[in-house]
């Protein structure tokens, strides 16, 4: 997993003023690569590539990048793994292609080279690259299926530019760092900026599953990878039995390529379902005890320790916990915009950084169950919608009740709006934090999240638990998730493997009839093959932290100062009446609004630090913030 930039400027001439700008990017992108830097150009055509490395597969110079061909026309820059590699570089050698690496930098560079375009559907892995073609004088970008890797870009009559993440363009100036307020809107109303958005008016993201081309100036984007057609189509005739046995099947093929790695490996275990599920067979692939890694968190209710300690003692993998006090992550908070680049609002960033910062001192690679709830049906408001949507729509009985619902106190009385609404609306008030008035009043901007949309249009015939699930799988998944693990993770410089975002299993848990997808009914059937049901038979638990009191507490009078009006005013916030009226119910304990003060303030904390325009260190040691007397939080790198 590596950082990558580049530039493909109309004027060729100006290629030499903007390498300096270049290396500034690449200077931003360092945590993401802290084993090398690379730069190469062609400068006739006003193209430069630029790498950081995080050695993981060939560690050897021979996978230093960017790469190029051995005739000099193609040359790449590579963020991610390619799973498959080792059967794809078999095939390209019956083709007659010569290696000179045991990288999967080199089989994408020749299988672009054989296959063009095409390479992608070839590919199994997580990933997001930019190939130069002298020949075709083309600039081939693209992102994986399920979006584990980001890819920011930007294009205007100077030419073209993008990057792993958002805040190394910003050192373009070409690139204005004006404010989208369409973005803003979005990140108010679900907790983060989704693509092809970003924070800012003229970058952009590519979304998951796409590729792109950049040529004579014009830049062409398509989806190479969609799962609606499958979530729209016919289900499988399978029983449940057979479905848990195809299951394995694909995780275990998954987990096998995801553990190839030429440094320390080892895993996330929280004791949930899926963790488990990877973990258990990551233990049957491996010769060694298999390293797992847990916080312990000393609050009660946030802390997993003991359920994961419990998983990997029957397991028997080599499990290490490092507890941590409140303090702790209270003290990681001011690192957050430094590395998200732009607002994100997930609060459980804060114990996803720490551990990875604990496996990172033992690992360089971690596994992790991020998608099984997407894939295979585990949040609770899958059961929440199904049961919403058959009370609640325009025509039902909900409508009837809806004027004596909205007497009632508290939470059942705001759940009156939700009775009239269509199913669509009903998930996306569940997965909102601001409602879209509420947004309306901060921004003036109700912008339509198109994706979300698309989701819940294209399968008009499925149930309402598949419907939320594909829109999670295409909005929710990429944009909080991912981005989150990514961000977290490698402000660490720690890789991170997701098994359940294999395509193929992915395709496979798409096209499973509805009574299989209910709370994860297969994959428990999977787990249970191997570890006790009555370890793992527990309520579902969050990874997060007690933001509620915090903000009535240790950071009441940090919240009331970030949210005062001119610094509110100055992100963009027009009317900060909804503000006041959040914050003043939170900290009277009528309501708990901390996820919406929590977006509040990250927002602001972005802003502050946005105007600073200084970074933390590079580091796998402790970093020290700006304005801040002490150090934060370990490997905060530089971002």
């Amino acid at each position: 997993m590596c950082g990558i930039a580049g530039i493909r400027l109309s004027e060729p001439a100006r290629l030499d003023a903007a390498e300096e700008r270049v290396d500034r990017m690449l200077d931003r992108l360092a945590h993401r690569g802290p084993d090398d830097v690379g730069t190469w150009s062609d400068r006739p055509a006003g193209v430069l590539l630029g790498h950081r490395r995080l050695a993981v597969i060939d560690i050897s110079p021979l996978g230093h990048q960017p790469m190029v061909s051995e005739d000099g026309r193609l040359a790449i820059v590579f963020n991610g793994e390619i799973y498959n590699f080792p059967e794809l570089r078999r095939e390209l050698e019956a083709r007659g292609v010569r290696f000179t690496s045991t990288s999967d930098t080199e089989v994408l560079l020749y299988g672009y080279r054989e296959w063009g375009e095409q390479v992608v559907d070839r590919l199994v892995g997580m990933y997001a690259f930019a190939i130069w073609d002298a020949t075709a004088d083309e600039l081939y970008l693209a992102r994986d299926r399920a979006g584990e890797k980001p890819l920011y870009y930007a294009h205007g009559p100077w030419g073209f530019a993008f990057s792993s993440e958002v805040a190394p363009l910003t050192e373009l100036s070409d690139v204005s760092d004006e404010i989208d307020p369409d973005a803003l809107s979005l990140y108010l109303q679900y907790q983060y900026v989704p693509a092809p958005y970003s924070i800012y008016r003229r970058i952009r993201k590519l979304p998951p599953g796409h590729a792109m081309r950049v040529q004579n100036g014009h830049v062409t984007t398509w989806r190479y990878w969609d799962p609606v057609p499958l979530a729209a189509g016919p289900r499988l005739a399978i029983g449940e039995r057979e479905a848990v046995d195809e299951l394995e099947s694909l995780l275990r093929t998954a987990v096998r390529g995801q553990m190839i790695a030429d440094v320390p490996l080892g895993a996330f275990l929280s004791g949930g379902i899926d963790s488990t599920a990877v973990v258990s067979l990551m233990v049957e692939l491996s010769s060694v005890p298999v390293r797992t890694f847990t916080i312990g968190f000393d609050v009660p209710a946030f802390d997993e320790s003991k359920h994961a300690r419990a998983v990997a003692d029957v397991l028997g993998t080599s499990h290490t916990v490092e507890y941590l006090t409140e303090r702790d992550a209270l003290e990681l908070i001011p690192a957050v915009p430094y590395m998200y680049g732009e607002p994100f609002a997930d609060p459980s960033a804060l114990p996803t950084h720490l551990v990875a910062r604990t496996a990172r001192h033992h690992v360089t690679v971690s596994l992790s169950g991020d998608g099984g709830d997407e894939a295979l049906g585990g949040y609770h408001r899958y059961q929440h919608l199904a049961i919403a949507s058959m009370i609640a729509g325009p025509y039902s009985v909900g409508r009837l009740l809806q004027p004596a619902v909205a007497q009632l106190p508290g939470k059942f009385g705001r759940a009156a709006a939700l009775l009239s609404l269509p199913p669509v609306e009903v998930y996306r008030r569940f997965v909102s934090f601001f409602a879209p008035a509420e947004v309306r009043s901060l921004t003036g901007a109700t912008p339509r999240f198109e994706e979300y949309e698309r989701a819940w249009s294209s399968t008009p015939g499925r149930p309402v638990r598949q419907r939320a699930m594909l829109a999670d799988l295409l909005t929710y998944l990429p944009e909080a998730i991912l981005a989150k693990v990514d961000r977290a993770a490698m402000a660490t410089s720690l890789e991170t493997r997701a098994p359940f975002l294999d395509h193929r299993v992915l395709e496979f848990a798409l096209q499973l009839p509805p009574r299989l997808v209910r709370e994860k009914r297969l994959l428990k059937q999977l787990v249970y093959r191997r570890v006790p049901r009555a370890i793992m038979d527990r309520p579902k638990q969050g990874f997060g932290v007690p933001l509620g009191r915090w903000f009535r507490g240790e950071l009441k009078a940090m919240v009331l100062e970030t949210l005062a009006p001119n610094r509110l005013a100055a992100v963009g916030i027009q009317d900060d009446a909804v503000v006041r009226r959040v914050v003043d119910q939170h900290m009277s304990g009528r309501v708990d609004h901390s996820a919406r003060i929590w977006a509040l303030v990250v927002l602001v904390m972005w802003r502050d630090a946005r105007e600073r325009r200084s970074r933390p260190r590079v580091s796998v040691g402790r970093a020290v913030l700006p304005g801040q007397p002490g150090a934060v939080g370990e490997s905060i790198a530089r971002l």
